[in-house]
């Protein structure tokens, strides 16, 4: 495999950990606005029920059976509203816990996927790299003598 083949690889896989995270955030973002509709049309319901109640407590002051059966109706309806809404938002923190699980899994995995590309490209670019084999010729070269200047400093 050429050199230019494991920069693609590693491009790629840099690619793919990227789309991984766009897609979490986009699965986030759903998630978001379909809590957020909900809640906006609970409001509106309740907006309307409480408008109801009060044409129909208007409509007959007087009849307390009639009062007593709008108000338990309404305040019924407001129950049901908010558990429904306290369900659909536990299911989908239940939801996001379990996505949130599979994306560090997909990240981890895309991230060996570059981290071993990026190791195939340094090791072709130094065996490739004229400059690479100076550079490793002349650190070696150099270590006797830092190993001597040490022992010189132990020695005084």
């Amino acid at each position: 495999m050429a050199s230019n083949e494991h920069v693609q690889k590693y491009y790629d896989s840099l690619l793919a950990s990227y789309d991984v995270l766009v897609d979490a955030v986009a699965k986030a973002n759903d998630r978001g606005i379909k809590v957020t509709k909900q809640f906006a049309t609970d409001v509106a319901k309740g907006q309307r029920e409480a408008i109801d109640l009060g044409r129909r407590l208007s409509a007959e002051p007087t009849d307390l059976g009639h009062f007593y059966t709008a108000v338990l109706e309404a305040t019924t309806a407001a129950q049901g509203r908010a558990l429904a809404f306290t369900q659909a938002a536990y299911a989908e923190a239940m939801g996001a816990g379990s996505e949130a699980r599979e994306t560090v899994e997909k990240l981890v995995a895309a991230n060996k996927e570059t981290s071993q590309a990026a190791v195939e490209v340094a090791r072709k670019w130094a065996a490739a790299n004229p400059m690479a084999d100076m550079v490793k010729k002349g650190y070696e070269a150099m270590q006797p003598a830092a190993k001597t200047a040490k022992k010189e400093k132990a020695a005084v």
